[in-house]
């Protein structure tokens, strides 16, 4: 008989079977396989790179509002990268509003002061288009509408200025019988933006109008009735009260009550389109 080797026995680790699971399989892309543990990131093409460490620099305020950044044949090295893709990486920033160019002797790309109107104003521009995506209903205003203007509504109680009440009152007036539809509108806008400036809170504002504007948006499609015009003006009329007395809880109740009754009928008006086009 031979003798028994001494050589150690080869141990192989076998996983536990968790309900016969199939392992993962490889991910294959353009004919290579790589292991199916790997995360990984796509490269991103170099001026949107570019792009973003300038948009970082920004926001960090290493480049400050009004400062003038190094031109594009003085960058291009820095970045290891050409001219063209910094100057597309600019173009970015100038959609973004983190720039502006300007030309002439002393022109150049500077940083832009951004303020809450710039901010507003981009902010609106993309609920729009998310809007016309239909990836978000009306639902989803409202409650962003709601998440928003009710706050505002009770800092608007503590910190309205004697102008801001007169002002909200005015809106309110005169009555929707001496008022056209598109009339009421207008003043409906007007309240709303009337209410957040009142909360002397900018973030609100910035973000509060461009939502309202969406959301009303929604209601000039649609075909309220006299009753319902007089409703909302009369809705105007106890939230404006409840800011004239100064009283936080009856501004925020008053303008939930009022959202929540747009939001009744928008989903009103949107079943009736669904049933009129099915």
């Amino acid at each position: 008989m031979p003798p028994r080797s001494t050589r150690p026995k080869k141990v192989v680790a076998v996983a536990p079977d968790a309900d016969n699971a199939t392992p993962p399989r490889p991910v294959v892309t353009n004919g290579l396989t790589a292991p199916a543990h790997l995360t990984v990131h796509r490269v991103r093409s170099s001026y949107t790179q570019v792009a973003e460490q300038l948009r970082d620099l920004i926001t960090r305020g290493d480049l400050l509002p009004g400062q003038r950044l190094p031109s594009e044949p003085a960058m291009a090295p820095l970045f290891g990268v050409s001219r063209t893709t910094i100057r597309e990486a600019l173009r970015i920033l100038v959609t973004d509003g983190l720039v502006e160019t300007k030309r002439g002797v002393h022109g150049g790309t500077f940083v832009v002061d951004v303020d809450a109107s710039r901010v507003e104003g981009l902010l609106h521009g993309a609920l729009d288009l998310l809007a016309m995506t239909n990836r978000v209903g009306p639902d989803d205003f409202v409650d962003a509408w709601h998440a928003i203007e009710a706050p505002a509504a009770a800092l608007a109680a503590t910190r309205a200025t004697p102008a801001d009440v007169e002002q909200l009152f005015h809106l309110c007036e005169p009555a929707v019988d001496d008022l056209s539809r598109p009339d009421v509108v207008v003043k409906n806008a007007s309240f709303h933006s009337t209410v957040l400036h009142a909360s002397r809170n900018l973030l609100l504002e910035a973000m509060g109008r461009p939502v309202a504007a969406v959301a009303r948006a929604r209601f000039s499609q649609t075909n309220p009735d006299r009753e319902f015009l007089t409703m909302i003006v009369d809705e105007h009329r106890q939230i404006a009260q409840a800011i004239a007395n100064a009283d936080p809880d009856e501004a925020r109740r008053a303008t939930v009550n009022h959202i929540e009754g747009l939001r009744t009928f928008y989903s009103a008006q949107a079943s009736e389109a669904v049933r009129r086009t099915g």
